[in-house]
C-alpha cells in the first residue's frame, strides 16, 4: 500500500521556496524527495496571504 500525503491546505497556492504546483507535495532541499509530513513556511504564509485578500474583497 502507497502512503498517501497528508492534506495541507497550503497545498491550494504554489510554494515559493521549492516551486512545487498548486497542490503538488513540497520537495526537500535537494528537490529530490516530497515532503510527506509538511510544507514550507513561505507557502504557508502565502496561502495566508492569499485567504487575507479574499477576504478584503
Amino acid at each position: 500500500m502507497t502512503e498517501r500525503p497528508a492534506h495541507f491546505p497550503a497545498l491550494a497556492v504554489a510554494c515559493p521556496s521549492c516551486g512545487s504546483a498548486p497542490g503538488q507535495l513540497c520537495t526537500s532541499h535537494s528537490g529530490t524527495r516530497p515532503r510527506r509530513h509538511d510544507v514550507h513556511q513561505t507557502r504557508t504564509a502565502a496561502h495566508h496571504a492569499a485567504q487575507q485578500t479574499r477576504s478584503t474583497q
